[in-house]
């Protein structure tokens, strides 16, 4: 696991293609900018039971926030942007 500082939270709200409540799905990344969460898959979970596999670009909303808070990012690379889906 290596621990980075210094970088950036990307929150994207997704709406539940089943009901429609919002969803909500977070990674960390190096970079401010949108590019690396926008192509990031997501594995988000609504409680009316629907589950499955969203990218970034279908998020209603993306922001962005700094992180100061050192982040243990793991090897698969889970929880980063820069990683495969963050689960």
């Amino acid at each position: 696991m290596e621990t980075v500082s210094g970088c950036f939270a990307h929150i994207l709200l997704f709406a539940c293609p089943q009901c429609g409540i919002p969803l909500a799905s977070a990674c960390a990344g190096a970079e401010r900018n949108l590019e690396s969460a926008d192509a990031h898959w997501f594995d988000p979970h609504c409680p009316c039971g629907w589950t499955g596999s969203v990218i970034g670009l279908q998020a209603v909303k993306h922001w962005v926030e700094e992180w100061r808070v050192p982040v243990k990012l793991r090897a698969d690379g889970a929880g980063s942007c820069e990683g495969g889906a963050a689960r």
